[in-house]
């Protein structure tokens, strides 16, 4: 069956090819990006290699709150259903200053949780218009102890991170909290006919070498692609569009997945308690509280 699908992030990267496979796919879909002109671009782009393709452009910077807000009410007052809103959107740092949004927020954070959260907040109503929605927000295995790099550290008394700021660290933390997002938005939608799951990809190094410059975009768009730890675009866009709208996940909820099949997150992030304590203090840095 056909669903109407909002994906964020669809200007380029991951969010852009899983638009693209999604239409393909018969579905349709709201492709949105930061600045109207890259939505029109590639959406645009997308028709000219599929004429059939029903894809609309909608455009919102994820930095600014305002700018989420607007656009997530303005969406929800179109009346119009939302069968699955995609997080697909998400910046991964490599700075070592840290950067702060027009809100004063710290960017990844902000970008890759705050952002998300606040705007399934404000697509409630759209979703629920549909008789089976689901909210899929990109996660990562990153969030595990003993991943590669700096160490999840989630300090619940800096979680903006203005002592001791680590791009990495910076990273795995916002995906852990993506975790307790999806896990606790899942509680809270007991009893609606709407899910929430998590996924990775995977590491795609030819996007994410787009957050990069110089010898590092070299290395990251031509090197790491050979990696046996690195993934493909598509493999990584079959990922995202199996969570999205395969039938067999229809009524699942709470989970993460990985390679289309369900994987583990850390015990960390299946804690109710720091979960909901999370949740509060995005209640409360996006304004919801």
């Amino acid at each position: 069956m056909s669903k109407t699908v909002l994906v964020t992030g669809g200007g380029r990267g991951l969010g852009r090819a899983t638009a693209e496979k999604l239409a393909a796919r018969g579905h349709r879909v709201l492709l949105t990006a930061r600045t109207r002109a890259a939505a029109e671009d590639a959406t645009e782009a997308i028709q000219r290699t599929d004429p059939d393709a029903r894809v609309e452009p909608r455009w919102v910077d994820l930095s600014s709150l305002e700018q989420v807000r607007f656009f997530g009410v303005a969406e929800a007052e179109r009346g119009e259903p939302i069968d699955v809103l995609l997080h697909v959107a998400g910046i991964l740092q490599t700075s070592k200053e840290r950067r702060l949004t027009v809100d004063g927020h710290e960017e990844t954070l902000a970008v890759n949780v705050l952002a998300p959260f606040l705007l399934t907040a404000l697509l409630l109503p759209a979703l629920e218009r549909s008789p089976s929605a689901r909210v899929v927000t990109v996660g990562s295995r990153l969030h595990l102890p003993g991943s590669r790099g700096a160490p999840v550290d989630f300090d619940f008394a800096d979680v903006q991170l203005e002592h001791g700021y680590n791009p990495e660290r910076a990273y795995k933390n916002s995906k852990l909290a993506v975790m307790w997002f999806t896990y606790e938005l899942q509680r809270r939608l007991a009893g609606r006919p709407i899910t929430a799951n998590a996924v990775c990809p995977g590491f795609v190094p030819t996007t994410a070498a787009a957050s990069t410059r110089g010898l590092m975009r070299l290395f990251m768009a031509h090197v790491l692609p050979h990696m046996p730890f690195a993934t493909s675009v598509d493999a990584a866009t079959d990922s995202l569009v199996f969570t999205a709208v395969d039938p067999s996940l229809d009524g699942v909820g709470g989970k993460f997945f990985g390679e289309c099949h369900e994987i583990d997150s850390s015990a960390q992030s299946h804690d109710v308690a720091q979960a909901g304590r999370f949740w509060t203090i995005a209640e409360h840095l996006t304004g919801l509280a």
